[in-house]
């Protein structure tokens, strides 16, 4: 009877345990219906571009027409760009909306820029595409100001991809930013008019914060409609270029690397000086030359010795044809024996030693005519490296090299390293 009584207990205990997991289940929509392939769209945004809305309490909302997934992009914040910049944004998913404010609140009587980056999913990965852009105040008119600019990475010899651009109104340290495009060209529109300063940042760990050894360029603005300006991005060294590593490259050229890239233009006279050890000896020096410099009388010399080799070739193939018997000229060949003439390949194709034809290799891609392009030609190509020119070939032994250079903010750092010649094997 017992044992009837515990069998009793045991049963009650887990149908109530069934009914509590019944109980606790989602209940979804059944399977079925026709596949999801649409993106989620803006559906509503409050408030919306163009409002004005003083005394501001309620988060932005961004809502869509169909619920989104909590992980686009990686993180729903990474996906919001918010000016002026704030100590910390709160960006929240609601369901089918996104909720963003300030964490300390919205200023009075201030211009605010939210930008939502495409990359927004819905629980199918179905991604947006394009963004969206809203501008409204806390108080005042909504300025009608542009502020455009393309960033060039000088030092790489680039376009600006991806750049940061932070626009500071001064004096009130209000930050607004921007992103260049994958062509170095950015747009802030609709910012209060006032003085700027407007700074360019090759973001090159996708940070979205300007740090020491980043490249940058700046420059004050004054916006009162429009401002367009060009950003040469460099690193701003405080420290000046030292010698990293030195190479023969032939017998009377010496190459010095710097640890920096260094100001374009010929090198000054007695910035670089050569003595044999260990006696110091001075050693001569005809010239110093940049990169460029040295590649274009490379260039001219290789051109020289090749003509010269083409030359004595063309020599010796003339004095063995004047030299050779009459009766070893060859026949003339006979026409009438002579093969039917190969039909030539079709355009685009060609013959290689009898096999049969194969298409022709690629054409050459069309040279960068984009903006960024043509602006990159306006300056010197940067350069970490200088070249030495002897007047005569090193003898074997230790050099040591002396070396002022600046770099491209103009700072100058001395520095010397030993070159090491050694004498040539004995082949007996």
């Amino acid at each position: 009877m017992a044992r009837a009584a515990r069998d009793a207990g045991r049963e009650a205990a887990r149908l109530g345990l069934l009914i509590a997991v019944t109980a606790c289940a989602v209940i979804e929509d059944p399977p079925g219906g026709p596949p999801d392939y649409a993106a989620p769209t803006v559906a509503t945004v409050v408030p919306d571009s163009g409002a004005v809305v003083p005394d501001l309490d309620k988060p932005l909302r961004i809502e869509f027409d169909e619920v989104i997934s909590e992980q686009s992009g990686g993180g729903l914040d990474k996906l919001v760009r918010f000016s002026p910049r704030v100590r910390e944004l709160k960006v929240e998913w609601k369901r089918n909306a996104i909720e963003i404010r300030p964490k300390d609140g919205w200023r009075q009587n201030a211009v605010y820029r939210v930008v939502l980056l495409p990359g927004v999913a819905d629980l199918r990965n179905n991604r947006m595409e394009a963004g969206r852009t809203v501008v409204f105040t806390t108080g005042g008119e909504i300025p009608q100001t542009s502020l455009t600019g393309v960033v060039l990475d000088w030092e790489g010899g680039r376009v600006g991809r991806l750049a940061l651009v932070e626009a500071i109104l001064l004096p009130d340290s209000l930050v607004y930013t921007a992103q260049a495009d994958s062509t170095g060209e950015f747009t802030l529109t609709e910012i209060p008019r006032g003085q700027y300063l407007v700074v360019a940042t090759i973001d090159a760990n996708s940070s979205r914060l300007r740090e020491s050894r980043e490249a940058f360029d700046s420059v004050t603005v004054a916006l009162d409609s429009a401002a367009t300006n060009v950003f040469w991005a460099v690193v701003r060294d405080t420290v000046g270029p030292q010698i990293r590593d030195v190479a023969r490259v032939d017998s009377l050229t010496v190459s010095l690397e710097f640890s920096q890239k260094l100001r374009p233009g010929a090198p000054d006279t007695g910035t670089v000086a050569v003595w044999l050890l260990p006696d110091t000896v001075a050693v001569p020096i005809a010239a110093v030359w940049e990169a460029a410099t040295y590649d274009s009388v490379a260039t001219a010399e290789r051109a020289l010795a090749d003509s010269i080799a083409q030359a004595a070739r063309d020599s010796a193939a003339a004095a063995d044809s004047l030299a050779a018997p009459p009766d070893s000229v060859p026949p003339p060949p006979d026409s009438a024996a002579a093969p039917p003439a190969r039909a030539r390949p079709p355009t685009g194709q060609r013959e290689v030693l009898g096999r049969p034809a194969q298409p022709a290799p690629p054409a050459a891609a069309a040279p960068d005519s984009s903006r960024a392009a043509l602006l990159l030609q306006e300056r010197p190509t940067l350069s970490s490296r200088w070249y030495i020119r002897m007047p005569a070939a090193l003898a074997p032994g230790r050099y040591l090299i002396d070396a002022r250079a600046f770099n491209i903010t103009d700072v100058a750092g001395q520095s010397q390293r030993v070159l090491v010649i050694e004498a040539p094997r004995d082949s007996t």
